[in-house]
């Protein structure tokens, strides 16, 4: 129990770090032109460290558990994965009134967590009950939260003030699981070294500026999400002026 309120602590304690560091730079930068990203040189510089791990570290290790993993437990692992993100899609589904996308999140862990082996295998899927994935970060969107700027994570990737901030309420309506901290900080470790094998085939495909691809097609991803599918037709409006 302690060593589990410790970690916590630190996890706030770092969480509160990076928090002051880009609001520190919002008053310490110049003002970018764009205003959905003011902290530019700040988010750049933290982009090519991000770039760098995952080039040196993270792509390599990836496309070392490609090789040696059967296809099938990779769909197994992110089946697990996302069978246990599915509690708190339901919790974020009800927060926004979605009844129907509460019911069919909460249908999906019942029947993947039983009948599916504790996720290993989608049967709910194969049964027509198809995910309807909701985060805080949308529920925030949701009820009127402006995404703030643009911001790039050191280790977590490109982000906004709205969605970082939902992280820790996030954690809170999401299961620890499992219980053990070294466990979970393995079991978290996984998952993301599963998530990069998936996207090796795709990683190549940012053009020039990866940086700024990266900024529009998060920015523009996040908008299609909280809208349901309802882009904002006046972020192309550059592409065509």
């Amino acid at each position: 129990m302690g060593k589990s309120l410790f970690s916590r602590i630190r996890f706030y304690l770092f969480y509160i770090f990076l928090c002051s560091f880009f609001f520190s730079c919002a008053t310490t930068e110049i003002q970018n032109l764009d205003p959905a990203d003011p902290w530019e040189s700040s988010n750049r510089s933290v982009h090519e460290f991000n770039d760098t791990l995952d080039r040196w570290f993270l792509k390599p290790t990836a496309k070392a558990y490609n090789f040696v993993t059967p296809n099938f437990l990779q769909t197994g692992i992110s089946n697990v994965f996302s069978n246990i993100g599915s509690i708190g899609s339901a919790v974020n589904n009800l927060l926004q009134g979605k009844l129907l996308g509460f019911s069919s999140e909460l249908s999906r862990v019942v029947i993947n967590s039983t009948i599916g082996i504790y996720g290993v295998f989608d049967v709910a899927s194969s049964l027509g009950i198809n995910a309807k994935s909701e985060d805080m970060g949308q529920t925030l969107g949701y009820w009127g939260v402006g995404s703030g700027p643009y911001m790039v994570v050191p280790f977590y990737g490109p982000t906004t003030v709205r969605d970082f901030s939902s992280i820790v309420p996030e954690i809170y309506i999401t299961p620890s699981i499992p219980d053990d901290y070294s466990a979970r900080l393995a079991a978290a470790s996984l998952n993301v070294v599963n998530i990069r094998s998936s996207l090796l085939s795709v990683s190549d495909l940012s053009g020039n500026d990866q940086y700024s691809f990266y900024r529009d097609a998060y920015l523009q991803r996040r908008e299609y999400v909280i809208s349901d599918g309802k882009l904002d037709e006046s972020l192309f409006e550059d592409e065509f002026d």
